[in-house]
Formats: structure tokens, sequence, C-alpha cells
């Protein structure tokens, strides 16, 4: 066959004929409710309005898309859809940077980026997308926040945050990296005392954990995702004991170190254990109590010479009668939560640098505490008497207030005789002003007197709403809902949207799929999720999970390096889909590396994959021509190839099923092998046959077209604009969404 436009891989011409069809029959419209129908949700990760696509947003949605590919080659139902995250501070400080409103940089940011999604033929119903910062969404964070208000889980408190002198505002734990820098400027984090409101996700801790076991066992959570669970509530196992005060009254104290529970030289009291007023009932203790109750704590052991530390009167007996003197620090919580727990000087590094504060033996020069002053390993304790197994958690409240202007404006006023006041659910949203323009500096809502002047909700005073807006994780705590919403219902009541059906029928979701940093926010969502399971309105979710599945996938590095501007290593997928096509880089960001493994990026898998695109491609025009009503037919005196169509046949059966079970796990890296694999069998084949006979005959020509249509149906999911495009040309049809998914017991003609 000569060179023809149709031979050659044109990717562009094919991407757009592929794209303008799909969006002329609405191919990726999420389907009506349908209850005998097999249906599920596909939860893709909500961007930062960050401006551009990145290549890590590339590998996330290619995961995902060619997951929703594949359940819909199936035939289910799926819903694949998400919104943008586009509060907070990565879009005020791109706002700054541009000079202009916050409003403005998010829209055409979003704008730009659906573009670049588009382009790149994910399947997402964009009917359903929407931004965290429009009116009608964001009174679903101000629904939220008055609701756990009311039930207590939202609560107001003065502590000490983690803030940012250079982005003038608070930051969540989680927004401080390792050596106290801020994640977003990378400059100092300093510890400042300041009033705040918090989110009670202590209260589902324990629950958070134990539910862990099913979502293992389920088999759709994979290590990765679990494990980030494990780290964000800081679970830490270990014992408790019993300990007896004067009074005979009796403690129960905590240890990591099981078989040295023995060897406690004093206790120490988190100042937000119940037990601590107990002990601090002298004036001066307890004002020293109060102080670090709001006071914080320092991060590291090497900044135990610093952690606040108060003595209590008394002491508390363990169970062999030893008498221990009993100390009230916030290191407790830092450590293992608010709780009670053993000082044991030979084990720990900071418990040996409070003994020697305190004057108590075991307290070293501070040099490991493993090692006595002779340099020998010290001689190990025994656990104590009824020591049993328990379990504490690191997991703290954290701080939802940021003092910022680009965010959902918190529904609270203060009235000098009411006090504080929260707006009435009716009344939301309250509105947050569009035509400010931050500068970095300061909080402008706060300047701005036409916002901050009211009237109070209860008596018609005077009165000033709250000025700090909340911080954009705590949008993340619904945005997983959204989606289930048709767009008409979603200006309804916030009572009658979560009672509609169609959160009934798609939730929880099937499957999540984001990066490995998504951790804390999966874990506050799922906090919410039995929040609002036990206050009504999500009850249906009676195991309080959001998620039936989760995939995290690792970051994409180059050089062995996140990728960052400043480093110069970033990688521009809008080029890259220029010079070599859209389904040539979801093809290579898929077969580069498992999704739990980081994915170093190189040119190389490109240029394969762009390769064995266009040599598929090749392959297949080529075949066509074969089977056209002028192709010459060789003579064949005597048929020699039958098994060896036999053969192909149990090859292509072999692959389906490999690539089916691959696709249910979400294997996609094994998966995209299995087909390369394959189509060097259907290669392998003809040269086979032409070893034994002069050329192709039309039984085996019509084997080879056969084979080519089951590697094109498993390649639609990864692939989609070549595999239908070929589809199309074997002689089938245009479906609903894509090519279907071939049977796993496909049989090619004999």
């Amino acid at each position: 066959m000569s060179d023809g436009p149709d031979r050659r891989y044109d990717p562009h011409a094919v991407e757009a004929r592929r794209q303008a069809a799909w969006a002329e029959r609405e191919a990726f419209r999420t389907p009506p409710l349908a209850e005998d129908q097999p249906h599920l949700y596909i939860k893709p990760s909500a961007p930062f309005t960050s401006g551009n696509v990145h290549i890590g947003h590339v590998r996330s949605y290619s995961i995902g898309d060619a997951y929703a590919r594949f359940r819909r080659a199936r035939g289910d139902d799926v819903l694949f859809a998400f919104g943008f995250d586009a509060f907070g501070l990565p879009a005020e400080l791109g706002a700054i940077a541009g000079g202009e409103p916050p409003s403005e940089w998010v829209n055409r940011c979003a704008a730009h980026m659906t573009g670049q999604l588009q382009r790149l033929g994910f399947s997402l119903d964009w009917d359903r997308s929407f931004l965290s910062c429009d009116e009608i969404m964001y009174r679903w964070s101000q629904w939220l926040f008055l609701t756990l208000y009311e039930a207590g889980l939202v609560y107001r408190g003065t502590g000490t945050v983690d803030w940012c002198d250079h982005c003038q505002t608070t930051l969540a734990s989680i927004q401080v990296e390792p050596g106290g820098t801020c994640w977003r400027c990378h400059n100092p984090v300093r510890l400042i005392e300041l009033p705040q409101w918090y989110f009670k996700v202590s209260a589902y801790v324990t629950e958070n954990d134990s539910r862990l076991a099913q979502r293992e066992a389920s088999g759709k959570w994979d290590k990765l995702a679990l494990d980030s669970q494990l780290d964000v509530m800081g679970r830490v196992d270990g014992v408790e004991v019993e300990l007896t005060a004067a009074d005979g009254s009796t403690v129960t104290a905590f240890t990591p170190h099981a078989g040295a529970a023995g060897a406690a030289s004093f206790v120490v009291i988190s100042p937000r254990h119940p037990e601590a007023e107990r002990w601090a009932s002298d004036p001066a203790i307890g004002e020293r109590l109060e102080q670090m109750r709001s006071g914080g704590w320092a991060r590291s052991a090497r900044d135990a010479e610093t952690i606040p530390l108060v003595e209590a009167a008394g002491t508390l007996s363990d169970p062999s009668g030893r008498e221990l003197p009993v100390v009230i620090s916030p290191v407790v919580d830092a450590r293992f939560g608010p709780t009670i727990a053993l000082g044991i000087a030979t084990e720990d590094r900071t418990d040996e640098v409070f003994a020697r504060r305190l004057g108590l033996p075991g307290g070293g020069d501070g040099e490991a505490a493993e090692q006595d002053t002779d340099g020998d390993a010290a001689a190990p304790a025994g656990p104590a008497a009824g020591a049993r197994e328990a379990v504490r958690y690191k997991a703290s409240d954290w701080v939802i207030s940021r003092q910022r202007s680009w965010g959902t404006p918190i529904p609270i006023v203060y009235c000098e005789q009411c006090g504080t006041v929260p707006v009435a659910k009716e009344d939301l949203p309250v509105k947050l002003p569009l035509d400010i323009t931050p500068t970095g500096t300061g909080n402008p809502l706060a300047e701005l007197h036409s916002f901050v002047e009211t009237t109070c909700p209860q008596c018609g005073g005077p009165a000033r709403r709250e000025t700090d807006t909340l911080d954009c994780h705590f949008d993340a705590l619904w945005l997983w809902i959204p989606a289930c919403v048709p767009p008409e219902s979603r200006g309804e009541p916030l009572e009658e949207i979560l009672a509609l059906a169609d959160l009934r029928h798609w939730l929880p979701s099937e499957r999540l799929v984001a990066g490995s940093d998504s951790g804390n926010f999966v874990f506050d969502q799922r906090t919410v999720t039995k929040a609002l399971r036990d206050l009504g309105p999500l009850s249906f979710l009676a195991d309080g999970e959001p998620f039936a599945g989760c995939l995290f996938h690792e970051m994409v590095t180059r050089e062995n390096r996140k990728m960052s501007k400043h480093l110069g290593n970033v990688v521009d997928p809008d080029e890259l889909v220029e010079r070599y096509g859209a389904d040539t880089v979801r093809l290579a960001v898929l077969f580069a590396a498992r999704p739990q493994k980081s994915l170093n990026w190189s040119d190389s898998a490109v240029l394969r994959c762009h390769r064995f695109l266009g040599q598929v491609w090749e392959y297949s025009q080529d075949k066509l021509a074969l089977a056209g009503p002028e192709a010459e037919r060789p003579a064949i005196e005597k048929d020699t190839s039958e098994h060896l169509r036999l053969k192909l046949s149990q090859w292509c059966d072999a692959a389906v099923q490999r690539t089916t079970a691959d696709m249910e796990s979400l294997e996609m890296h094994s998966a995209v092998r299995n087909l390369m694999r394959l189509f060097d069998r259907l290669k392998d084949f003809e040269k086979r046959v032409l070893a034994r006979e002069p050329g192709l005959s039309a039984a085996n020509v019509d084997a080879l077209l056969a084979a080519l249509s089951v590697l094109v149906q498993m390649l639609g999911p990864f692939v989609p604009h070549l595999a239908e495009e070929l589809w199309l040309a074997l002689g089938n049809d245009e479906q609903g969404s894509q090519t279907p998914w071939p049977g796993v017991s496909f049989k090619v003609a004999a």
C-alpha cells in the first residue's frame, strides 16, 4: 500500500476528529439514574486553579480516565467529574503577582486548564464541573461550618499556631514542611498565639482507624492510601497501666515502650487532659496550666530544654508501689495526643532531658538515652505489672481559619450584646466581595467597612462580621459531593440537595484516584462523612466512608528531583501534546511506572509509546488493505496454518484475561505492557504464517483483523482517539461513549 494520508499516523488529525465526535454525541455525560444498571462514581482529585496543568495532573487523570473508560466499556454507568479547588493562598498569590482580583485570576486559570484537559481527551463530564469559589458552591462550606458548629465539632479557641510572616497567614500543621518552612513560599514559620476556629477531627480518629481494616479487606485501598491514613492519625501502639493516687483513685498512663514500662521515673500529663485540672489546684500551677493550653510546644526533641513543664503537687504510684512525681507539659500532645504518659528516661531522649530538668534519676547529659555514662548499653527494664496493650493518636484538631481575603467568609458575627452569633442557614451565602485586589499584606476584608459592619441576627443591633476566611482545606471536606448533584439542582437548599436520590445512587465513590500527598484531605473527608452520618444528612453511608476504594499514585520527578519551576526541570504537557499527540502522552505516563512508584520522567517513554502507536496504526492500515475487495489473494494449495490461528486465539484470550485483571486493580503499567506484548504476538503470527505459505490467505487475514479488533478494544481506555478511529475502520459503529471491552472468552475465526 502506498504511503497515503491514512497510512501514516497523524495524531492531531485523529484526535481532532474523535474529540469533535465525542462532543457532538455528548459521549461522557453522566447517565440518568438506573438502579438496575451497574453504576459507579470515580472521583479524580480536585486541582488548584494554579494556571496550568502539569505532568503530575496528566498522570493522575490518565489513571482515572483509563479506569473510567474501562468500566464504561464493560457496560457500567460511570460518573467521572470534578470541581476546581479555587480558594486559598495559591490562587491569592497568583492574583497578587498578576495585580488583579483573585476572581478574575481563577476564572481565567480554570478556563485555560479545562481546555488543556479537554485536549488530552479525558472523559470528564464537564457539565458537572464547578469552581469552589462560586457563590452557589461556597455556601456548602458555610452550611457545613454551621452544621459542625451546632454539633460542637467546630469551635473557637486561642492557641499557638504556625504563622508565615511572608504570606501573612496561619498554616495548618500539614502546610509546614520539615525544617519549619512554609509549604508555599518556603520561608521560615514561627509560632504565635492567636484566636482561631478549629475543626474537631479528634472526635472520629478512633473510628477512622478501626475502619481501616475494612478498607484493607476490600482490596480497593492500596498500601499507599492505607499508610497515609496511619501517618495522619499518628497512631502509636504501646501499653497502658493503672496508676494510683494518694486518695486511692486511679488514672491510666500510656507508653510506647512496652518492655520498659516498669522503669518509669515520672508521669507527664497533657494540659488538655481532663485530669490536668485535678493536678493544678494550686493557683500558681493553675495559671501556668492556662498558659500552656495556649502556648503550644516545640517541634523536636532537641528543644526539650525549652518545652513548657510544670511540676504538680502530689505523686502517683505504679503497680509495683513506686511513687512517681507528676508534671504537666504539652509535649504529650505532640507525641501521643491529649493523654497521660509515663516518662522513661532510659528509653526516650525527651524523657531523659525532662528527668534531668526535674533532678530525677536517669537524667543524662544529653547523649543518647540508650547508653550509660560508660558508653555501654543500658540494661532493658521489664514490663509493668498489669500492663495491657493500648493505642494513642497524635492527630489533633486543626485550625480552619485564615487571615486572607480569598476564601469562604466564615458565617459568624460578633455582637456586643449577644456575643458570637452564627448566621442563619437560610441567609447563606454570606457573600465574599469580589472587587478587592489583595497586595499580600494584611487582610483587605478587615479593612472593608461595607463587609465588616452588619447587624446582629439575634437582636438586630450593630455587629461585626468575622473577617477571617476558611482555609481551602475546609472546602475540600465537601468537594467530593457536588459532582453527584445534577447541575440543575445545585441551587436548592443544602438540606434538599443532601436528600436527593442522586447521592444515594452514586455514593460512596467506588474509587478515588489522587496523589500520594492527599492523605490529609482523605482523612478529613472521612471524618466529616462520619459526622454528617451521625447528624443525619449522610445517614445512608452507614460506615461513614466517602470512598469505597482509594488509589494514591506517587509524584512525577525529573533527574530524581521533584519538578519545580525554580529548578528548571518541569515538563510542559502542552508542548508534548503539540509534538506527539495526546494519546502518546497519556500512554507514556501510564507505561513508565506503576501508579505506586515515582515516575522519574525521561523522553524515552514518550518516544517508545509514540513509535508503538505509529506501528499499530500503520500495521492496521496494511491489514485493512489486504481485506479490501481489490486485494490480491495468493493461491494457497494447502492450509498449513490452522494451528497458528488457534495459537493466535489463545494469545488473545490470555491477553484479555490478564489485562482485564490489571484494569480491575488499576495496574495500568502492567496492562499497557500486556497490549504491547499482544501486538508483538500479532506480528509473530504473521511471520510464522509467511514462513510456511507464500502469503496471507483470507482466513489468516480475517484472523489478524479479529485479533487487531481485540487489541484496539483494549487500547480504548489508554489511547481512546486512535482506538476509536481504528475501531470504526474495522467496520464497527460508533458506540455511546467509546469502544466496548472484549469478552474474556474471545475466539478468532479458525
